[in-house]
């Protein structure tokens, strides 16, 4: 059985989600993962009104995947390692994500690109 996850970032939907249809052909069981990360509080992206709209958006998304079977996996902490971890636990082969448009996420791709193929992981 082969594995992918998918790593939601700023879209949080599953229609016309690319990086989940990948997931979804690529793979025999797919993990939907989200990670909160510490460096957009720490940039001070991190506002009571954001936080709020941002759980109302997790739970939505969770509860669509469950309505189809599957559920959220949300971690806390800084995504490279959080993403690994996740991989590495459920055997993944493949992770999955929406290339992001800032510097910022930029530097996470090309990060987890780096760690994730350490280990074999595409």
């Amino acid at each position: 059985m082969t594995v992918a996850v998918v790593l939601f970032t700023a879209d949080l939907r599953l229609r016309d989600h690319p990086p989940l249809h990948a997931a979804l052909r690529a793979a025999d069981e797919v993990v939907p993962l989200f990670v909160q990360d510490p460096g957009i509080h720490a940039a001070g992206f991190d506002a009571p009104n954001r936080r709020a709209f941002l759980a109302d958006c997790l739970h939505d998304l969770d509860a669509s995947l469950r309505h189809r079977g599957g559920r959220l996996v949300v971690r806390s902490g800084p995504v490279v390692r959080e993403v690994c971890a996740v991989a590495a636990a459920c055997g993944a082969a493949e992770v999955h994500m929406a290339a992001g448009v800032t510097a910022y996420a930029h530097r996470r791709e090309e990060r987890l690109r780096e760690e994730l193929g350490a280990v074999g992981v595409a």
